[in-house]
């Protein structure tokens, strides 16, 4: 989906706003309309580098995917753990696809977990106590699904895209574009998080030293994504 923009009175901060920044680029005889956003392989890419409205379009996607399989989350014949597999399959994966590339916000994190522990209350249902029955917590609900909480398995999912990139021959694309500078004044302000800064953050916080050289042994970066899966830090 793309969107051509024109001008117009939008309120500040609406896409039609947000749309009015994007210029136009000349070549020659042609000229090519500046987009403020659009999808590619499923993605929605914006040209200020946010990926919040690519986290909402996710979303949005995974409800899609969940009520169409409400049936089968309704179902009493299936057990728990069986319909938790089938949110694994089925629910989970429409939402993390592409968030290798993602930079979170931590409004990004608290919305994609939001959206996770909405489905697993659905799941297990309340919980009876002395009080009578309650909703379950956020932490019966990590513990319940073994700490593996949406936001973990992406970034573990980014760190073992970080260790496939950094193995790729120096001549692709890929590696290029990660270690690659572009050289010009900063614009004022503070700078926008880089996706390296938030998969370093990661490691620093699993406290894993020495990264660059780690990430061409496949067996011990392999065991570092199986840790980020469950880390309590992240």
């Amino acid at each position: 989906m793309v969107d051509l923009c024109e001008g117009g009175n939008e309120p500040a901060g609406s896409l039609e706003a947000i749309c009015k920044t994007s210029k136009n680029i000349t070549m020659q005889e042609y000229t090519f309309e500046g987009e403020s956003h659009f999808r590619y392989l499923g993605v929605i890419i914006n040209n200020n580098c946010d990926v919040s409205g690519c986290v909402n379009d996710k979303i949005q996607a995974g409800n899609r995917a969940y009520y169409a399989n409400l049936p089968l989350f309704k179902n009493q014949l299936l057990s728990r753990m069986t319909k938790i597999k089938v949110y694994k399959t089925v629910v989970r994966p429409v939402v993390t696809f592409g968030s290798e590339t993602w930079t979170f916000t931590k409004k990004d994190e608290n919305s994609l977990r939001s959206f996770e522990r909405k489905i697993l209350r659905r799941i297990f249902g309340p919980v009876s106590d002395h009080q009578g029955w309650r909703i379950r917590s956020n932490n019966e609900l990590l513990n319940l699904i073994g700490g593996q909480d949406v936001v973990k398995f992406m970034k573990a999912q980014r760190l073992r895209w970080l260790g496939h990139v950094n193995r790729m021959p120096e001549t692709r694309t890929p590696i290029k574009m990660l270690k690659g500078r572009l050289y010009n004044r900063r614009r004022k302000g503070r700078p926008k998080l880089r996706w390296v800064d938030g998969v370093s953050k990661d490691l620093e916080i699993m406290g894993v030293r020495g990264w660059t050289n780690m990430v061409k042994d496949r067996v011990k970066w392999k065991a570092v994504v199986k840790e980020a899966k469950t880390h309590s830090g992240l």
